[in-house]
């Protein structure tokens, strides 16, 4: 678990979003897992990342951070979703993780439901762990508070765009790792308290 503290460095990888439309994308599904049972794509079950009640549940403790990859599948030009709801009202944040190449290598799509925001990060695992921020939390009508929503995103090359609900939030460029890299999920407890998301009905398509 780590302490959240997002370093903005935007500039750093020429992200500039834009409202655009995604590139055409007649994908093949390569991974469909509704998440009601625990996958051992996950790996063991822990603090963290758990089931319960028939469900994934993703765990932060205040100012903390917790992620887990969907191993076994390494993704470059891809269609990828997830489902996540709050279980509580702390105005958390979760997402969607996109090009991991590590434990600890990742971008990041995430909402924070109560604050009605989203934004894209990166959690580097050197010279020491930190989060850079490349699009930093931004208010969008798009987020529904204390309720699920769905986090899509469509990669062609270094193009992203990004989709909430099923509608654009905006589109950028950033580096794609050569290779890919993995998918997964990440929650944030903030300053108010701990989160606690349900995560469903995770989906990635490929050309």
């Amino acid at each position: 678990m780590q302490r959240v503290v997002h370093t903005i460095l935007g500039a750093v990888y020429g992200a500039i979003l834009c409202l655009a439309a995604a590139p055409a994308f007649a994908g093949t599904p390569v991974l469909s897992d509704p998440l009601t049972n625990w996958p051992l794509n996950l790996g063991p079950q822990g603090a963290s990342v758990h089931m319960e009640n028939g469900a994934v549940h993703i765990t932060a403790p205040a100012n903390g951070a917790g992620w887990v990859t969907y191993s076994g599948f390494d993704f470059t030009d891809m269609d990828a979703s997830v489902t996540v709801a709050p279980n509580n009202g702390n105005g958390n944040a979760c997402g969607l993780l996109f090009w991991s190449t590590g434990p600890s290598d990742f971008f990041d799509f995430a909402i924070s439901d109560t604050a009605g925001t989203f934004g894209v990060f990166k959690h580097v695992s050197t010279p020491a762990p930190h989060w850079e921020t490349i699009v930093p939390y931004t208010k969008t009508s798009l987020v529904k508070s204390g309720a699920p929503n769905t986090l899509r995103l469509v990669t062609k090359g270094n193009y992203v765009t990004l989709y909430i609900n099923g509608q654009s939030a905006g589109a950028l460029s950033l580096p794609a790792p050569q290779g890919g890299g993995a998918v997964g999920f990440e929650g944030e407890g903030n300053a108010s308290g701990a989160s606690d998301y349900t995560v469903s009905n995770l989906s990635v398509s490929q050309p």
